[in-house]
């Protein structure tokens, strides 16, 4: 039979190049898994790189086409200025500053010898009147190089087939706007090829709509905007459309596609970051734990050796003493040595150690017998008990204890509590050594987890010996839950900030001696209709964040939010000739979500008493007077309260005035501005009240507004306007039509249904009554108002809009509104605005094309009114005519004027 191989290898040398073999195979091991994980956190680094790289390049890219659709409005309308074209530019080149340096990896030879041309080049291009530089820009390569990069990301953050067919989409409707930009803008432009053009980015948005219909969560806002867009810029050149129109419709494509394409960079981007950082935790956390093994297995190896060593030496002793034969005995032991002493001794040590063996079984048997009977007791409870002795050492402790402490001992245990715990225990257990008697306390517990223990100390004394129970109760649920509903009691949970329990016992602890404030952010709700409310929460949030670090350089100031739109603040010290100062306390644009969102405000002041609630009355008397007057800014006195009392008056005798026909109505006469014929006049409401005398229109209808009487209001008007022209129908006056105000407030389904009926009565009002819409930008934020307003328009009443060309009121209402006639505001005829005429020279051509009748109001003077006609207005009203006259009165003045122009 063969002898085993390993045979002659001494088993220590076998184990020690084993565990080495070991050693070594952990360390590639987890080496090669670390450096996996860093070469996909490097290779997802590189995929976001290119991504910012492509975003810049897209950036220079589109605000490239936008300058270049900028100048050939601006040389096609005879623009006098670049003022639509400068923005562009300056973004096109801060664009290309961040590019100079990102063409160095990701791109190859060819491609960035082309990129850093066009980089180059770029503001001579920006310069160039004509566009023979902008059809050399090589957009065919940066369209190639941007999806490719875009594609990168796609790829890694596993995106589904319809995104990749999105961002094809979406590229091949700019390369198609970009062919076809100049004829668009073109002042006549070759109609047929237009039609091409946007049919083509039409056909592309219908793709989008199947992709987005295929897959759902590609519906962001952002794409949905880009559709609505590339739609409406192919309605509106599908017409002879004016070359305003198709400038506004296309920049609005353009700029939406660019915005969709940086959306899905940035979900690519976002995931990828997400990405990284878990690759990168993951290599570090495979290198902690390779390096802690090997040093583990280091550890064992040294041990196991010493230990090894140690009892050979130990057993080669023992082999010496029993059998000297396993050595030469001379060098060992003398050669006539006797062991039969030895023997004996070794006999008389075995029979003591037999005894000693047997009392402690029997102590043994007892003590176990004792420990099951406490043991019992300390496992059935589901408190963490603990025996100690009188040194403060463990005598026994239960399961629960061992799971808060492990194995410590008391002074290990202790340097976990904080130090008014340690101080605590140290107290407690002095105080039941000196007095016998039990002690209770909390504990806070450091840690990764906090927690909160309930402690109590009992004294146990047997004979002269004084042993201890500890015993803990985890609180920490409780202490917490407790902590919750205090933080839900005193704080805004969206904003962190003190609400306004929390905000008055804040103030009853300060010394109080500066100004309180009331800060409402008028855009809230607002942004609640148009996005969410967590959007609105979200710019709430930001918003008192920078406040928040500006409040850094007051030491005393409390900040908390009254109302959903509403904040308050108290800064000790201030006062009202500080209000540059405290005005600078509050941003007027944020970014949200990559948004600029301007913030309007409104801010009501008082100078502080320590009486919190006399404060906030007086402070919202104040933001109540800013609201009311549309004033930034306003500080409590005696006359806002006055003003304000003189305001609820107003309300209170309101509905009274309504119900007895207070209030009337006066007529402001509508020219014919060539001719000089009288064609119609404005309704306007009036009250003379017979204590307070006369009270301003502006005041009791705003008033009316925000007690919710005004549809009452509007009812009661529009029935004497319908009176008085029911009365002139058979008179000279027939031919005269009246305009009714109405505003956003009063589109109500009860105002169309009367129009309705009316007909029915009056077949002929529709021909005589002109609705003229106020607050138009109210009435395009709401879809239920504008289907209302279509439904009057399809009843055959002719539509006019009120003060064009401030705010909303202007070209983009004509595109959402069914209106008949512009009604240009009294700023651009003898306001500040009249020596401006391009407006009104766009505005008689705009109305002139889109067959819309134009009218002028606020003509005070006789060179206003030759102005006016210059620019080709219509009509026109105003004091050069006359003021608005009670019925009677405007009779004999359209009497007296026909009598002059016969």
């Amino acid at each position: 039979m063969g002898s085993n191989r390993f045979a002659k290898i001494p088993y220590r040398i076998y184990t020690m190049a084993l565990a080495v073999a070991c050693l070594i195979g952990v360390l590639l091991f987890g080496l090669g898994l670390s450096y996996y994980w860093k070469e996909k956190h490097v290779a997802v680094d590189e995929t976001v790189r290119d991504l910012n790289h492509a975003s810049d390049l897209a950036g220079v890219e589109s605000y490239l086409v936008l300058h270049h659709a900028a100048k050939l409005y601006e040389t096609n309308s005879e623009q006098p200025t670049a003022l639509l074209s400068a923005p562009y530019r300056e973004r096109a080149l801060q664009y290309n500053l961040q590019l100079l340096d990102d063409f160095e990896t990701g791109v190859d030879e060819r491609e960035r010898e082309a990129l850093l041309r066009f980089s180059e080049e770029l503001e001579d291009t920006l310069n160039e009147d004509g566009s023979s530089r902008f059809q050399a820009v090589p957009f065919d390569v940066i369209e190639s190089i941007n999806r490719r990069w875009l594609y990168q990301g796609l790829e890694r953050t596993a995106q589904e087939n319809t995104a990749y067919e999105l961002t094809d989409a979406i590229m091949r409707m700019q390369m198609a706007f970009v062919e076809g930009v100049t004829n668009l803008l073109a002042e006549t432009p070759d109609q047929d090829q237009l039609e091409f053009e946007v049919s083509t980015i039409a056909n592309e948005a219908r793709l989008i709509e199947d992709i987005v219909a295929t897959d759902p969560s590609l519906g962001t806002k952002s794409v949905d905007d880009l559709i609505e867009s590339a739609l409406a810029l192919g309605r509106v050149t599908a017409a002879n459309s004016t070359l305003e129109a198709r400038y506004v419709n296309g920049t609005s494509f353009y700029e939406d596609s660019h915005t969709a394409l940086q959306a899905v960079r940035s979900a690519a981007d976002d995931t990828l970051m997400t990405e990284r950082d878990r690759y990168g935790t993951l290599a570090i956390a495979v290198l902690l734990i390779t390096l802690l093994l090997s040093g583990a297995l280091l550890f064992a190896l040294c041990s196991t050796r010493k230990m090894y060593a140690h009892d050979l030496s130990h057993l080669k002793a023992r082999a010496l003493a029993i059998d000297p034969s396993t050595e030469p005995v001379e060098d060992s032991f003398p050669p006539s040595h006797d062991f039969r002493g030895i023997e004996d001794e070794l006999r008389e040590i075995a029979a003591s150690v037999h005894s000693t063996v047997h009392t402690l079984e029997t102590k043994s048997n007892d003590l176990l017998r004792y420990h099951e009977r406490w043991s019992s007791l300390f496992s059935e409870t589901g408190l963490a008990i603990a025996l100690i002795d009188d040194t403060y050492n463990f005598i026994e402790r239960n399961d629960v204890f061992r799971q808060f402490f492990g194995e410590r001992n008391l002074y290990e245990i202790n340097q976990l509590f904080t130090d008014t715990g340690r101080r605590l225990l140290r107290e407690a257990l002095a105080g039941v050594t000196e007095n016998g008697t039990s002690a209770q306390f909390i504990l806070h517990l450091k840690g990764e987890h906090v927690r909160f223990l309930n402690v109590k100390i009992i004294p146990l004394k047997r004979g002269e010996t004084l042993t201890y129970y500890l015993i803990l109760e985890d609180e920490t649920e409780r202490v917490e839950r407790e902590r919750k509903v205090d933080r839900l009691v005193r704080f805004d949970l969206a904003t962190e900030l003190y609400n306004e329990y929390g905000f008055l016992r804040a103030w009853e602890k300060q010394d109080i001696d500066g100004t309180f404030l009331l800060i409402k952010l008028n855009d809230f709700h607002h942004l609640v209709d148009w996005y969410d409310p967590t959007y609105a929460d979200l710019l709430m949030t930001e918003f008192a964040r920078h406040v928040e670090d500006r409040l850094e350089k007051y030491a005393h100031h409390l900040f908390g939010r009254y109302r959903d739109d509403t904040l308050m603040l108290y800064v000790k010290g201030l006062r009202n000739v500080d209000e540059t100062e405290l005005l600078e306390l509050f941003p007027t644009e944020l970014l949200i979500n990559q948004k600029r969102q301007t913030v309007h405000l409104q801010i009501g002041a008082t100078h502080t008493t320590p009486s919190f609630n006399d404060c906030l009355f007086e402070a919202t008397k104040a933001l109540q007077h800013a609201k009311e007057t549309r004033t930034p800014f306003v500080w409590y006195d005696a006359s806002i309260l006055a003003q304000l009392q003189w305001a609820a008056l107003i309300e209170q005798a309101l509905p009274e005035a309504i119900e007895q026909g207070h209030i009337t109505v006066a007529y402001q006469p509508q020219v014919e501005l060539k001719t000089g014929r009288v064609v119609g006049a404005e309704a306007l409401a009036r009250w003379q009240h017979p204590d307070i005398g006369n009270v301003p229109p502006n005041e009791f209808i705003r008033i009316a507004e925000r007690s919710d009487q005004i549809l009452w209001l509007s009812h009661s008007i529009l029935d004497l306007v319908v009176e008085q022209l029911a009365a002139w129908r058979d008179t000279p006056f027939a031919d005269i039509s009246l305009s009714y105000n109405l505003s956003a407030h009063s589109v109500d389904p009860s105002i169309v249904t009367k129009l309705r009926d009316l007909i029915a009565t009056y077949p002929w009002l529709p021909d005589r009554l002109k609705i003229e819409l106020t607050e138009s930008a109210d009435i395009m934020s709401h879809t239920n108002e504008l289907e209302r307003l279509e439904d009057i328009s399809d009843l055959g009443y002719c539509l006019s809009i009120d003060d064009f060309g401030t705010g909303y009121a202007s070209f983009e209402a004509i595109w959402h509104l069914p209106i008949q006639e512009v009604k240009i505001d009294r700023m651009y005829v003898s306001g500040k605005a009249k020596d401006s005429t391009s407006f009104l020279r766009a505005v008689s051509r705009f109305a002139s094309e889109q067959k819309l009748t134009s009218l002028a109001e606020g003509i005070e003077t006789k060179q206003d009114l030759e102005r006016i006609i210059a620019e080709g207005v219509e009509l026109g009203q105003g004091y050069y005519y006359a003021p608005a006259l009670d019925a009677t009165t405007f009779e004999a003045w359209v009497n007296d004027k026909r009598g002059h122009l016969a």
